[in-house]
């Protein structure tokens, strides 16, 4: 399986709102302006306003076929190592079948060529104690013929059958290469989390690489939020954070800095003032330290870091 990693925002749920560039630039405008007007600071702590995001894998077959089964839905949850669906491809049990069957028959060619090699090794054995025989007159010249023919034709019959180690190497590789794409046809949940969107039906017929189902890791959200070009040489990677939700007053909780954007954009251009629009602001990642914090942090949820500033 290969899953392909993209913010659970920037989603757009099957048959509801288009994604358009105008849209996705109007909701990004959106967080950002709201991220920058609700960013102040006292003393020297940092206080800004963020959302809870998590991560979404898109799970496809590595390889086309038809979908048989889907075992989960929308809401399922999902843990690491569940199967999520199978598809699959027309005659791939027949091959199978026919592949082993050709690597049986190769692995008994190998037990014959043993049985060449020890039926040649005494042919040839015959042939040298046969030659004392006829010089001492003890055997006849004809009886010494029919025993070298005999060593002839055995080494004759081995030298014929030297390629059956190697066809039951390429026979044995066939019968890998089969169930390869047999397992390539179950899409594995690679770890635990929810599903949020189902992308196929069963039934449909999927190339390789098209996404059954969107994963979102949920025990591992983290907090985008955006500060002030004069405030951001104050803040360090792994630094302390701390979240404070609404919807748990009085709770704390604690959350590092994980990553600063190397790059500065400016205040959305929807901004009333024009000095507002000449601020520039670097996307900030926070990661809380406890998880998904016993199942509270959700995604789409905004929250208030407080971000302690160095001196």
């Amino acid at each position: 399986m290969r899953p392909q990693e993209r913010t659970a925002r920037d989603d757009v749920k099957k048959g509801r709102f288009p994604s358009t560039p105008l849209l996705d630039a109007v909701l990004l405008d959106a967080v950002l302006l709201l991220a920058v007007a609700a960013c102040h600071h006292s003393g020297s702590t940092l206080t800004v306003s963020g959302t809870v995001e998590i991560r979404d894998l898109q799970l496809a077959a590595l390889t086309s076929g038809r979908l048989q089964r889907l075992f989960k839905d929308e809401g399922d949850t999902v843990r690491r190592g569940d199967t999520v669906a199978v598809l699959t491809q027309p005659g791939l049990d027949a091959l199978i079948w026919q592949r082993r069957a050709q690597a049986r028959a190769a692995a008994f060619r190998v037990a014959e060529v043993q049985a060449a090699e020890a039926d040649s090794a005494r042919a040839a054995s015959d042939l040298a104690r046969s030659e004392r025989l006829r010089q001492q007159s003890i055997i006849s010249q004809q009886q010494y013929d029919a025993l070298k023919a005999a060593a002839a034709a055995a080494a004759a019959r081995l030298a014929a059958m030297r390629a059956a180690p190697s066809e039951s190497a390429a026979a044995s590789a066939a019968v890998s290469a089969a169930l390869a794409t047999r397992d390539e046809l179950t899409i594995i949940a690679p770890e635990d989390g929810v599903v949020l969107t189902r992308y196929a039906d069963p039934g449909e017929v999927l190339s390789a690489g098209t996404p059954v189902v969107s994963l979102g890791l949920v025990r591992h959200p983290w907090i985008r939020a955006y500060v002030g070009d004069r405030f951001i040489g104050r803040l360090k990677l792994g630094q302390a954070a701390v979240i404070r939700v609404d919807a748990y007053p009085g709770r704390k909780f604690a959350a590092r800095v994980v990553e600063i954007a190397p790059r500065a954009e400016f205040t959305p251009r929807v901004a009333l003032t024009e000095r507002e629009r000449a601020d520039l602001v670097f996307g900030v990642k926070v990661e809380p330290t406890d998880g998904d914090a016993g199942g509270k942090l959700k995604a789409g949820m905004p929250v208030t870091l407080d971000l302690p500033l160095e001196p």
